[in-house]
């Protein structure tokens, strides 16, 4: 029977995560020669860093490096070689990694200009970094050279997903499907139907792209640790926690297994276990989310000068990208100063970089801005916006509560305060902690109006 991400022959839209692992699909194209004659251009591999681990992705970079040095004139060793490289973004979110892998893709183009697998690989390099039109652009040459390429077709709705385009991603995903049924096209799907609140369908789906599996261990932790977080967003702390204890016995050192691990021991306030597994998380790899579930965990258990330690490398990773040019940040780092109360007009005007977006979790992102610099009516416009898919997202659930809280809707609030903590009672060890007493304090309120005397 045809796998299909259809739902009761329902036109789905959704997932609006940033897909940076679309990247399992370099190991589907390696070992494959032919090409034209052409000398290996020094600067170009001399730019790459030498990698002396035994990492499979680092093994796969040496490999075609040298094969480039050895016969210069082929293109699909190129090819090659620029996948190894976005594998690495992958394993280390080492952004640099792009720049080297866009010059290697060029230069299989310059040897071949109808390398169909040249142009996918530049579509996947810009949309890492958010230059959704020239992926778009790239992808679309690639289609129009090969109609069942299904990687192009799985980039154009990454593409479509960042833009908040959801009927177009269905597409795209659902055409990636028809043609390749594979771990790349089946955790789309998932998120897919994830985002559209179809979680039962999305825990399926993600275990079709497991089973599946993949050259590179890293792709297939990855999805495991998406698994666990679709059971964790549903509430099912017990089926995250032993998907990811199976996932640790597997890669005990990936960071997204790890992140996910505190994340799940948050949620059941292990803290002393959250913490440990955060820490060996930013060991392997500093990133944004981690070190602000670390900051916070410090803060929730009293250690202050650790959270203040944290925030500033939440911070300084800021600066890093913003220095590498590099804005897909911009959001995330909304987000952690509107939740920590900091900066908050250089948080709008972070979010409100594309205050038109339809994109559902930057309309949330945007929205929370808002209410915290008190502009109670574009927070509502913003929030019914991030509200549109249906998504079973706690986090925004909560927004929503606390925005029409603050604007006087009780009604409202208490309804998206008692939906989120429904969902997912243990979504934040913080903010679920503050959706509590707010819905405490409206039900009194409530009580309150109901006694006060006709006057």
């Amino acid at each position: 029977m045809k796998k299909t991400i259809r739902y009761h022959k329902t036109l789905l839209v959704g997932l609006a995560l940033c897909l940076v692992g679309a990247g399992w699909w370099a190991v589907e194209r390696t070992g494959r020669g032919g090409g034209a004659s052409a000398a290996a251009p020094a600067g170009v591999l001399a730019a790459i860093p030498r990698l002396a681990g035994s990492a499979a992705s680092d093994l796969a970079v040496t490999k075609w490096t040298a094969k480039a040095r050895e016969n210069g004139g082929d293109a699909r060793t190129w090819v090659n070689l620029g996948d190894a490289l976005m594998q690495k973004v992958r394993e280390t979110a080492d952004y640099r990694y792009y720049g080297h892998a866009e010059r290697v893709y060029e230069k299989a183009l310059a040897l071949d200009p109808q390398n169909e697998e040249a142009m996918t690989g530049l579509a996947w390099v810009h949309g890492g970094r958010h230059q959704f039109d020239k992926s778009i652009e790239w992808a679309n040459k690639a289609i129009a050279l090969n109609g069942r390429n299904h990687l192009a077709y799985g980039l154009l709705g990454d593409a479509a997903v960042e833009l908040g385009d959801y009927a177009a991603a269905y597409a795209h995903y659902q055409k990636m499907l028809d043609i390749r049924p594979d771990i790349s096209s089946y955790s789309r799907g998932a998120h897919l139907l994830h985002l559209s609140g179809k979680t039962f369908r999305a825990a399926w789906l993600m275990r079709e792209a497991i089973k599946s599996g993949a050259a590179y261990a890293e792709n297939t932790a990855w999805c495991r640790a998406q698994l666990a977080l679709i059971y964790f967003s549903d509430g099912n702390v017990a089926a995250a926690e032993q998907t990811l204890v199976d996932a640790l016995k597997r890669t005990p050192n990936n960071r997204h297994v790890l992140a996910a691990m505190g994340k799940v021991k948050a949620g059941r306030r292990d803290y002393p276990a959250a913490i440990a597994f955060y820490k060996k998380a930013i060991a392997v790899t500093p990133e944004h989310e981690t070190l602000v579930a670390l900051g916070d965990l410090y803060a929730l258990t009293g250690d202050k000068a650790g959270a203040e330690t944290q925030y500033a490398l939440v911070e300084e990773l800021h600066r890093k990208n913003h220095a590498a040019a590099d804005t897909s940040h911009d959001f995330p780092m909304a987000q952690f100063y509107a939740d920590h109360d900091r900066n908050l007009v250089e948080a709008l005007r972070l979010a409100e970089q594309r205050k038109t977006t339809k994109n559902v979790f930057e309309a949330d992102i945007l929205a929370w801005c808002y209410h915290k610099n008190h502009q109670p009516e574009r927070a509502k416009a913003a929030i019914e916006r991030a509200l549109s898919q249906k998504t079973a997202d706690a986090k925004i659930l909560y927004h929503a509560g606390m925005i029409y809280a603050a604007a006087g809707d009780r009604p409202a609030a208490q309804r998206y305060l008692y939906q989120a903590l429904s969902l997912n009672p243990n979504f934040s060890p913080v903010h679920a902690a503050i959706a509590t007493d707010t819905l405490k304090t409206l039900g009194q309120k409530k009580t309150a109006a109901a006694s006060s005397p006709v006057r």
